[in-house]
């Protein structure tokens, strides 16, 4: 399996770290499911999809950001 040596600002590490507290799993879980979700949403828009998030009753369309 290939191997990665990535540098993080402390800022982002703080947030892998915590993400992974959060979620009870590693650094290395949050990101393959980050490249997961990546790779969802591309597909989604590639399509014509459009991600929608509702938060207090309110639908959003997620714009994603290159």
């Amino acid at each position: 399996m290939p191997r990665y040596n990535v540098e993080f600002s402390p800022e982002v590490n703080r947030k892998l770290e915590e993400l992974a507290r959060r979620q009870g799993g590693t650094k290395a879980d949050v990101l393959r499911r980050a490249i997961a979700l990546e790779e969802w949403f591309d597909e989604t828009k590639q399509r014509g999809g459009r991600v929608l998030v509702e938060e207090d009753g309110q639908t959003r369309e997620v714009v994603h950001l290159r």
